[in-house]
């Protein structure tokens, strides 16, 4: 029994029924196989789990897989309480400070009214000049619910009459507060309780941890080294990103603060180096890990005496697996939210597909693809160039994208409107599709089952692109903010969204429409995230992992540990084409932004408090 991969002339030696780094076998993120896989499971209800182990500390990576050994990395365990006794020290030192300050401000009224009433007064004019100027801003009326709130506190910091009514409060606040030397020093209780329920995360240095793959037993763990420190469990990414890379031999883990080790299977250091990451916007760093033949691939800026290159791009860099010398880097650029893609052209050389441009002021051109050689001969060259012709603000959120391709054709997102297709034999502009006229499946819950909407239109947000794969004529992706799988076909245009059940109840049915929410929190019940978008609802603007096609199946793991599995072969996109919900722990207590991989008839997993093998 054995697994076989596509583009097997990119595959990593000996790697049957392995999950050599982020990839699986060949870096194509799909597998063909002989093995039984599993489909369905519960991580809740202990169905289909071989074993599960709680970690001490959330981490982003895919895990790698070598005969019995499985490698993932982790952030630094931090020792700060649980989040819920400093959250009820927070509320303890609160409700002490309403009431003393509560007390104080009637003394004032009594005592002092004129200097109250002229602080009060200040507050109460910037209070209807802030209500006046959100009254008239016709881009905030339109708004509602969760995008109306986030447009406030965005205004309320940066608009002019915004910030005069927060310095009113501010200083009504503060005249209380300097009244009384009891409410002054119960105000300081009160920002240290918040201080301390507010302690995040934050580390250069990774972990790398071996565990028995039958049995998650824990063999052994060593520190990485980087040097730009990292938010911990960041939505869009933290130091610990990078998947880890075996052939069986050694296992090498790239830290996205920058920071590159090699170790043996056995966790002795055979090598290390450090680099310094682009910095100046979100960190953010896509790129994963990359095994071909000889070569570690690793997305770095150049190196500080490089005369040809841009300083503060990232290039693709190639070093020698067993010392770490730098052997090559490509001319062209790449951008750090780009996933490289591994395969093989039409005449069956090796190469590597990258892309560049994106939000955030990315400063890598030109926008566009690039198709990298690794032949030997030519390693590091650039077989083609293509440019789109938007500017980058629509055809920049290509390069946001796990570069799918095959030896024919590569797929780039203008934004969430059109799917364009180039020759990746030429490099050579073929056409493009819209992606905003849609087939909708919708379930309705009265009549329980699902109905189709022909031709609905959709608009912005309605249908970004989340995370992606690509086979054949069509490319999949799950939609962020809506739960919908999309799939579009590249040949004729026609765009088919699915919507997904958001949750499965005790009973095992399922809640749709309903967004859902999680705690946030490590095993431990430490919150250690300082991006509140990780209590999101499953769908909400995080990068997810990149989704696995096994055979015909694509599995698609949202924020949530929804694991929703595709068929990809589906003649309609209808309810025949969801074959399975499964869950990868309880739920309101799970967040994950990790892919999944697979290694002799088990499915390896995790999320932020443990790691799972799936399939008995």
């Amino acid at each position: 029994m054995s697994c076989k991969q596509n583009g097997s002339g990119v595959k990593v030696k000996n790697s049957d029924n392995q999950w050599p780094m982020s990839g699986g076998p060949d870096g194509s993120w799909k597998l063909i196989t002989s093995l039984q896989v599993p489909i369905k499971w519960s991580v809740r209800n202990n169905q289909n789990i071989k074993w599960k182990r709680a970690l001490p500390e959330g981490g982003q990576s895919g895990i790698a897989v070598w005969e019995k050994k499985i490698f993932f990395t982790i952030n630094p365990p931090l020792n700060t309480p649980p989040y819920s006794e400093l959250k009820a020290n927070y509320e303890y030192a609160k409700q002490e400070y309403d009431s003393i300050y509560n007390i104080t401000f009637n003394n004032l009224l009594k005592n002092k009214a004129s200097a109250l009433r002229k602080v009060l007064l200040a507050k109460e004019n910037a209070l209807e000049t802030w209500k006046a100027f959100l009254a008239s801003n016709e881009n905030y009326v339109k708004l509602s619910g969760k995008k109306k709130n986030a447009a406030y506190n965005k205004l309320l910091r940066q608009n002019e009459k915004g910030k005069a009514f927060t310095k009113a409060s501010e200083d009504l606040v503060a005249f209380v507060n300097l009244s009384s030397k009891k409410t002054k020093s119960s105000f300081k209780k009160l920002n240290d309780a918040l201080a301390l329920m507010n302690t995040k995360g934050l580390s250069a240095d990774i972990e790398l941890y071996c565990m028995n793959a039958d049995t998650g037993e824990i063999l052994w763990t060593r520190a990485v080294k980087g040097n730009l420190p990292s938010d911990y469990n960041y939505g869009f990414s933290d130091s610990t990103t990078p998947c880890p890379i075996t052939d069986g031999r050694h296992v090498w883990v790239i830290n996205a603060s920058g920071g590159m080790a090699c170790f043996s299977m056995e966790g002795d250091l055979i090598w290390e180096r450090t680099w310094m990451p682009t910095v100046g916007g979100p960190f953010n760093k896509q790129f994963d890990s990359v095994l071909y033949k000889d070569w570690i691939l690793n997305v770095e800026p150049s190196e500080e005496n490089d005369t040809t290159r841009v300083k503060g791009w990232n290039y693709l860099h190639g070093f020698n697996k067993y010392t770490g010398e730098r052997l090559w880097v490509t001319k062209e650029a790449i951008t750090h939210y780009n996933t490289p893609v591994l395969g093989e052209t039409a005449e069956g050389k090796p190469a590597i597909m990258i892309g560049r441009g994106g939000p955030h002021k990315v400063p890598e051109r030109p926008v566009g693809l690039s198709l990298i050689s690794l032949d030997e001969n030519n390693v590091g060259d650039a077989l083609w160039n293509w440019e789109p012709e938007a500017p980058n603000k629509i055809s920049g959120y290509g390069a946001l994208n796990t570069q799918h391709w095959d030896k024919n054709k590569v797929s780039w997102i203008y934004k969430c409107e059109e799917n364009l297709t180039v020759n990746s034999q030429t490099g050579k502009f073929i056409g493009q599709k819209p992606l905003n006229v849609v087939d909708q499946y919708i379930y309705d819950e009265q009549e329980q089952k699902y109905i189709l909407k022909e031709g609905v239109k959709l608009e912005n947000s309605e249908n970004e692109f989340h995370c992606n794969m690509a086979t054949n004529k069509y490319t999949f992706y799950m939609v962020m903010h809506q739960p919908f799988i999309a799939r579009h076909n590249i040949e004729t245009g026609k765009n088919e969204h699915l919507e997904l059940p958001r949750e499965i109840n005790p009973d095992g049915s399922f809640v749709w429409k309903t967004p859902q929410k999680n705690d946030g929190l490590n095993s431990r019940g430490q919150l250690h995230s300082n991006d509140r978008r990780v209590l999101g609802d499953g769908f909400q603007r995080v990068f997810l992992g990149s989704p696995v096609m096994i055979n015909n199946y694509i599995y698609f793991t949202n924020a949530l540990g929804m694991v929703y599995v595709i068929d990809a072969n589906a003649e309609k996109f209808d309810s025949t084409a969801l074959v399975a919900v499964n869950d990868l722990g309880e739920k309101g207590e799970t967040w994950t932004v990790n892919s999944l991989s697979f290694a002799n008839g088990h499915i390896y997993h995790r999320t932020l408090k443990e790691i799972i093998c799936i399939g008995e």
